[in-house]
């Protein structure tokens, strides 16, 4: 069993774990209530990391839609555009943050039946099967040709 150590900074105010996750978000600020949408990078109980085409002030109070976790308060506490730290007003369920993150690939286990069995890719033909195709690209050649000769009689017969 592995373990994976975790690197905290000292000066690392953060109340929760986090974790990197790359989720769909709407944002919209109090005073301008048009949505942007937005890329959730880390996301925890208490904050999170965003991605933001749109410059955003430092202190705004925002709203913003999380895909899978609804919408919530948050404050901007952070801000090296294009990237914005939030921070939530009422920490939000941290069961909710850890269903948004689950990987969604699945990979069924079938059983090991044992090697493959090689199959012949041209059985034996019968005779009958041996004379349709031997006529097959004929009737297919007449059936293209015809129509265009039947058009062209109409043709030279209304001309």
């Amino acid at each position: 069993m592995a373990l994976t150590a975790q690197l905290f900074r000292a000066d690392d105010e953060r109340a929760a774990d986090r974790r990197s996750v790359n989720l769909d978000g709407t944002l919209r600020q109090q005073d301008d209530r048009r949505p942007v949408d937005v890329m959730i990078e880390d996301l925890s109980a208490t904050g999170f990391r965003m991605v933001c085409s749109e410059p955003m002030a430092l202190d705004a109070t925002i709203t913003v839609g999380i895909a899978g976790l609804g919408r919530h308060v948050a404050l901007i506490v952070r801000s090296a555009p294009p990237q914005y730290g939030c921070r939530f007003l009422s920490p939000i369920d941290v069961s909710g943050v850890e269903a948004s993150v689950q990987p969604t690939i699945l990979a069924p286990d079938f059983g090991w039946t044992g090697p493959a069995t090689k199959i012949d890719v041209d059985p034996p033909l019968d005779a009958v099967e041996q004379r349709i195709r031997m006529v097959r690209g004929p009737i297919i050649a007449a059936g293209l040709i015809v129509p265009w000769i039947v058009i062209g009689m109409i043709c030279a017969a209304i001309l």
